[in-house]
């Protein structure tokens, strides 16, 4: 499955961790009633180019200054480089979330359990990098009380309860659940689990 229409520039594991082009695409579709919004854990910036398609302004936050090059050439690339701002550091410095502007910020931590088996993901919030649980508290804290986090699959519809009020999609293609969005949003005023199958994704 090739996972991006462009040309893109990525690392081995960014490659690995990135959502597919459509299911960003999907979200930015979700959240395009507000206008501007900030990913952090952005890598590669896939989802940052396809929120930047609908608002005003979308800040990507990564720790890895290569990730941050590659987020650059990509945005060009999505013809969305005029949109998009790059911050280099810690997506848990109180000080830089204080200094970020968002109406929505999308949280996108690594799930992987251990860097030497990528393909094994934590069932726990407590237990990506960064801490999920600390992220999330922070955002809100400093950015915005909308927000949205893409976890693992194995994460439970219930530990997801515990941060809030939420919707929780699971994205579901070539027939299996791939990961899920919970979106925590001032609009969202009941639980609710969604499936959503966005069918065979193999001829990408």
């Amino acid at each position: 499955m090739n996972k991006f229409s462009k040309d893109i520039l990525y690392d081995e594991d960014a490659y690995y961790m990135s959502c597919p082009e459509v299911v960003a695409n999907y979200l930015a579709e979700l959240l395009k009633s507000y206008k501007t919004a900030v990913e952090l854990c952005s890598a590669i910036a896939i989802t940052v180019c396809a929120l930047a398609k609908h608002m005003d302004k979308v800040y990507g936050v990564e720790i890895d200054s290569k990730r941050i090059e590659m987020a650059k050439n990509n945005a060009k690339l999505y013809g969305v480089s005029d949109k998009v701002e790059f911050i280099q550091g810690d997506v848990l410095d109180t000080n830089l979330l204080k200094n970020i502007k968002a109406s929505v910020a999308v949280l996108d931590p690594d799930w992987s359990v251990d860097k030497n088996t990528p393909k094994i993901h934590s069932n726990s919030l407590a237990n990506t990098t960064p801490n999920a649980i600390e992220l999330f508290n922070k955002v809100k804290e400093n950015i915005t009380s909308n927000l949205v986090i893409r976890v693992s699959k194995n994460v439970s519809f219930n530990d997801l309860k515990e941060l809030g009020v939420c919707h929780v999609y699971n994205i579901i293609y070539d027939g299996r659940i791939r990961f899920k969005y919970a979106l925590y949003l001032d609009n969202i005023k009941e639980y609710k689990e969604i499936d959503t199958d966005l069918g065979d994704l193999s001829y990408l």
